[in-house]
This record gives structure tokens, C-alpha cells and sequence, in this order.
């Protein structure tokens, strides 16, 4: 796995917060095809870096975890 394919794929999802992308649009913006780009999508999801959002007919949608405050 690559250290710079997984940084281009956050960057396109910190580029769109908040809205959320298909893994499709992800790996388009990313420029890397969609079963690459699942995979870095998955390993972001584990690594608690973005999150799945909604689902939109077949389409999963992911989001850009943004860190939660304390107060």
C-alpha cells in the first residue's frame, strides 16, 4: 500500500468537506481507479479518518471525520 495514494485519497475528501463522495467520485478526483480507491477508502474508514455517511441507491457515501472538541 501506498503512503502517497492514501494521502491523495484524504486530501480529496478534506478538498469536499463537508459534503460527502461516492467512492466513485473519490477515486475520479484522486485520479486512481474505483477498486483502488475502495481500498484506500476502507483503510481511511479503519484508520477512523473518514466515516460512511449515507447511502444513495447502490452508492456508499463517506465523510471527512473532522475531530470533535472537548469542552
Amino acid at each position: 500500500m501506498s503512503e502517497k495514494t492514501k494521502e491523495k485519497v484524504l486530501k480529496v475528501f478534506e478538498e469536499a468537506y463537508p459534503e460527502d463522495l461516492s467512492i466513485v467520485d473519490a477515486s475520479l478526483k484522486a485520479g486512481i481507479s474505483d477498486p483502488t480507491g475502495a481500498t484506500y477508502i476502507r483503510i481511511l474508514e479503519a484508520e477512523g479518518k473518514i466515516e460512511f455517511h449515507r447511502l444513495i441507491g447502490r452508492a456508499k457515501m463517506f465523510k471527512l471525520v473532522k475531530e470533535k472538541k472537548e469542552a
